[in-house]
């Protein structure tokens, strides 16, 4: 039987106070669907929250930014949410993103050059080489126009 992976996240609501339980994404066959943040609150999804399994969820997720990523088996209405007749994953007409490596990569972190690492390990250690006690003051000034 075919299952999907869905990612809940406890997420803060509108009111800052509230919290809300998000489906943030969808796996099948290790590929990963990212749902968009308008689309993420779980009341949106009435097949999910039928399940058995989303019962435990609801249960196990309490605080805010509690993660977890469960299957959930593919039944006819999942079928029919998530599915387009075309066989792609889709929510409430809305085609979702494949999240790739190099995607993720991308947003989790800002490279920065393996130049700019040497120059600015250069510049320290030249800085300190330069006195026994220096002036912070002055080699802050001097780092951050530099940079």
């Amino acid at each position: 039987m075919e299952k999907l992976k869905f990612e809940f996240v406890v997420k803060t609501s509108e009111d800052p106070k509230t919290n809300v339980i998000c489906i943030t994404s969808i796996m099948k066959d290790n590929e990963m669907f990212s749902i968009p943040d308008k689309l993420q609150p779980v009341k949106l999804h009435d097949a999910v929250m039928k399940t058995h399994i989303f019962q435990k969820v609801r249960t196990t997720l309490q605080r805010r930014h509690d993660k977890r990523q469960v299957w959930i088996s593919i039944t006819p209405e999942l079928r029919d949410t998530y599915f387009d007749e075309d066989g792609n994953i889709q929510f409430k007409g809305y085609l979702l993103e494949e999240i790739t490596a190099t995607t993720q990569q991308q947003d989790s972190t800002k490279e920065i050059s393996t130049e700019a690492l040497t120059k600015i390990l250069q510049n320290l250690a030249d800085f300190k080489r330069e006195s026994r006690q220096p002036n912070l003051k002055k080699l802050s000034e001097q780092f951050v126009c530099t940079y």
